[in-house]
C-alpha cells in the first residue's frame, strides 16, 4: 500500500495468488485500483469496484498470412 492507495494488477499471466488479491478487502480509508486487462475486465466481479476506467487499449488475435501464424497483437479499441 502507498498511503492511501493499494494498486494491484489483475491478467492471466500472473500467479493465481497475486490474482487472488484484487478480492481482498481494503483497510480502512484504503481505495484499491485494480489495472486489468480487458479479458480480466470482463470475467470476473470484484466487490467494493465503484468506477472502471476502460484504456481503450486490447490484446486481439490476428494472423499473418505470410508467415501463417497467429498473435495477439495490442491495438486501440474503435470509438465508431
Amino acid at each position: 500500500a502507498s498511503g492511501k492507495w493499494i494498486v494491484l494488477p489483475l491478467h492471466a499471466s500472473l500467479p493465481v495468488e497475486a490474482q487472488e488479491r484484487v478480492f481482498d478487502v481494503p483497510p480502512q480509508g484504503v481505495r484499491k485500483v485494480v489495472l486489468a486487462t480487458n479479458v480480466a475486465e470482463t470475467s470476473v466481479t470484484i466487490d467494493g469496484i465503484r468506477f472502471v476506467v476502460d484504456s481503450g487499449a486490447v490484446k486481439e488475435m490476428s494472423f499473418d498470412p505470410h508467415s501463417r501464424l497467429e498473435a495477439l497483437l495490442p491495438c486501440w479499441v474503435s470509438r465508431a
